[in-house]
């Protein structure tokens, strides 16, 4: 089993042995991060097998500066992006002054899985989960969000906005998750 730097190096030189070594060690891990981003497994997959061509294609540009593990993330992120863009329809026309936020004393504990949180996010229209996914849990800002779909500001906003009210909504009116709340 090689270290990092080993690997990384083993990679450039397209070792298949050390290529097949860094697929089996995040397979898994980046797996989950395109099921983030696709409620269809078949579509998670194929971004999972695209995102190693890329991490393969381009690993001698990996500076050894920086998480390793994060290079990738963003090279798999990337993936999923631009798989997403190819759907024209992706987001809904929303009027941003009819959207009310309510507050609610109703919040996601960390007692909520892995698995919850998927199932809350797949029952999101495609854009709204979208948003949510890049900003709440990829840490994105709203411009890059933007810049990365093609869309305003103001409607990575509007979606993000639309996506928490639909997460409370489901979160209050589904027994199943009030079980797994505060």
């Amino acid at each position: 089993m090689l270290d990092e730097e080993q690997l990384i190096k083993a990679c450039i030189q397209q070792n298949h042995k050390a290529q097949r070594q860094l697929y089996e060690q995040y397979d898994a891990r980046f797996f989950a991060v395109c099921k983030r981003y696709f409620s269809d497994i078949h579509q998670a997959e194929d971004a999972l097998v695209k995102g190693f061509l890329k991490i393969f294609q381009h690993i001698q540009n990996y500076s050894f500066q920086g998480n390793f593990e994060g290079w990738m993330h963003r090279i798999m992120v990337n993936e999923c992006l631009m798989e997403i863009r190819k759907n024209k329809q992706l987001f809904i026309s929303i009027d941003d002054g009819h959207i009310q936020l309510q507050s609610s004393s109703i919040q996601p504990s960390d007692q909520l899985d892995q698995e919850d949180l998927m199932q809350l996010l797949n029952a999101l229209p495609p854009g709204c989960k979208l948003v949510f996914t890049l900003y709440v849990i990829e840490g994105y800002k709203h411009k890059e969000i933007a810049e990365n779909l093609g869309i305003t500001e103001g409607t990575s906003k509007s979606q993000l906005n639309l996506a928490k009210s639909k997460l409370r909504e489901l979160l209050a009116n589904n027994e199943h998750f009030k079980n797994h709340l505060l």
